[in-house]
């Protein structure tokens, strides 16, 4: 089958019941965390976050709770700061959700600002990971929507790779929305999360794609639930469709295979693209690819630009997926 004759619809209540974490991180608990000893912070933000998890009322009477209303984890790639959010979703009392801030900021565009707001404040917990103002209407958008829930009681705990006084900095004119995001950051509690990324992945030897006939030869002994499309005919299909949609792609496959793999020349596509690869990513799914090697997918251009982290998490995530 093809993905490009897919066409998912989306329903609003069902959306918002289907963020949870991903396949990729089930069992992801706090018991399973293991800080690295060199570096005590990865313990201590473990132990904090476990302790504003629990840091609950218990009966029917709900005052306000003691300590601060969100917890920001601070880190580079490959710390275990997904691992952790995981962890303390699994064990936050529902209603909750949990959700990358990309797919965040797609709902909101579905759903309205307003409406969006209403259905997530009936949340006791938000989860958000990955969370980056890299463009202004998503600064902007994403600090009223926050202001806006955690001003009706919610709790919300998020991952980033940047201090939040620092989001958008290098990205845009940070200085439009420097009252936003500097009032945005002090409900937060900083958990600063030091350490080196786990894989050890080397950016400079990436795996390279198949050759079209070995890709091929391999589709057709593959006995799992799987799909082929041709590289070029999966941009234009992606266009059509809202991003929120993306992860309905995949609905009953276990691997995707893409032919024909070329350099993205519109910066638009490129990062429907990155979406995409984040939900066959998260799904747990496999990934076969010809074409040309993936150091040439993204320009030079784009992975010092304003969504330069963007594309190194899909670099880094095909390289997983490939290697």
């Amino acid at each position: 089958m093809r993905l490009v004759d897919r066409h998912p619809e989306v329903d609003l209540d069902l959306l918002l019941k289907g963020f949870v974490p991903p396949p990729r991180f089930q069992g992801a608990t706090f018991d399973r965390y293991r800080p690295d000893p060199r570096y005590p912070s990865q313990a201590l933000a473990k132990e904090r976050l476990r302790r504003w998890v629990h840091d609950r009322p218990r009966g029917f009477l709900r005052p306000r709770l003691h300590g601060p209303q969100g917890v920001y984890l601070d880190g580079g790639f490959g710390v275990g700061k997904t691992h952790l959010l995981v962890a303390a979703h699994l064990e936050a009392p529902g209603p909750k959700a949990f959700l990358t801030f990309e797919e965040l900021t797609y709902a909101l565009g579905l759903m309205g600002l307003r409406e969006g707001a209403r259905r997530f404040a009936a949340l006791r917990y938000l989860f958000i990971d990955e969370f980056e103002l890299d463009d202004p209407g998503n600064a902007q958008m994403a600090t009223h929507f926050l202001a806006l829930v955690m001003d009706r009681g919610v709790r919300v705990a998020t991952t980033s790779n940047t201090p939040p006084g620092a989001l958008g900095e290098g990205r845009f004119n940070a200085e439009q929305f420097r009252h936003q995001i500097q009032s945005l950051a002090r409900r937060f509690a900083v958990e600063r999360i030091e350490g080196e990324d786990f894989r050890h992945r080397d950016p400079g030897r990436l795996p390279r794609p198949l050759e079209e006939e070995a890709l091929l030869a391999c589709y057709r002994k593959d006995p799992r639930r799987k799909s082929l499309d041709a590289f070029p005919e999966l941009l234009a299909h992606l266009r059509a469709l809202h991003p929120i949609r993306y992860r309905y792609l995949f609905q009953s496959l276990e691997v995707v295979y893409l032919t024909g793999l070329a350099p993205i020349g519109d910066q638009n596509d490129a990062l429907r693209f990155v979406h995409f690869v984040d939900q066959l990513y998260n799904l747990g799914l496999e990934l076969r690819l010809s074409g040309v090697p993936l150091e040439a997918l993204f320009p030079e251009t784009y992975r010092h630009g304003p969504f330069a982290k963007k594309y190194g998490r899909a670099l880094s995530r095909l390289a997983e997926l490939l290697g």
